[in-house]
């Protein structure tokens, strides 16, 4: 999902604008830019890649942007920009984990004391799920398996 010139003009539909506001299509070709950036740097979820959150955002960014919308306000205009500024600063907020530095968690949180280990074999496990997985999905399936059809299963 690399941004190119290309590809931004070709899918960016600007909205039809009877009053011209104070944004303007570059504005908008920028908060279109912004988000991908955000998308690119977006991590992959290893454990549900066809169910990945990166992906779903890429969709939405796309078709949000592609709607010809006539715009007759300039509130409208606005409202519009301004919603697509805070939902880009949301995101921001989230991949730069802001939260969890403004907000940080003790080591209490992270270490219960019925049971200090918890969390770091809950990630291991993961972090071993996640790995089998990409294994599993990397090798082709036996000549059994697809004589039954029991080859791998892609989720939609």
């Amino acid at each position: 999902m690399m941004i190119n010139q290309l590809l931004v003009d070709q899918f960016v539909f600007f909205p039809e604008i009877i009053y011209m506001p104070t944004s303007s299509k570059t504005e908008i070709l920028s908060l279109y830019r912004s988000f991908l950036r955000i998308i690119e740097n977006w991590p992959n979820d290893y454990l549900r890649p066809n169910r990945n959150l990166k992906h779903i955002l890429y969709l939405r960014v796309i078709e949000g942007f592609r709607q010809n919308m006539v715009v007759n306000s300039p509130h409208v205009y606005d409202n519009l920009v301004s919603n697509a500024e805070k939902e880009l600063n949301a995101l921001r907020v989230l991949e730069e984990n802001e939260f969890k530095e403004k907000y940080p968690l003790s080591d209490k949180m992270y270490r219960p004391a019925a049971n200090p280990r918890y969390y770091f074999g809950l990630l291991a496990e993961l972090d071993k799920a996640a790995k089998q997985k990409q294994i599993d999905d990397s090798t082709p399936p036996s000549w059994w398996r697809r004589l039954f059809g029991l080859g791998h299963y892609k989720e939609l």
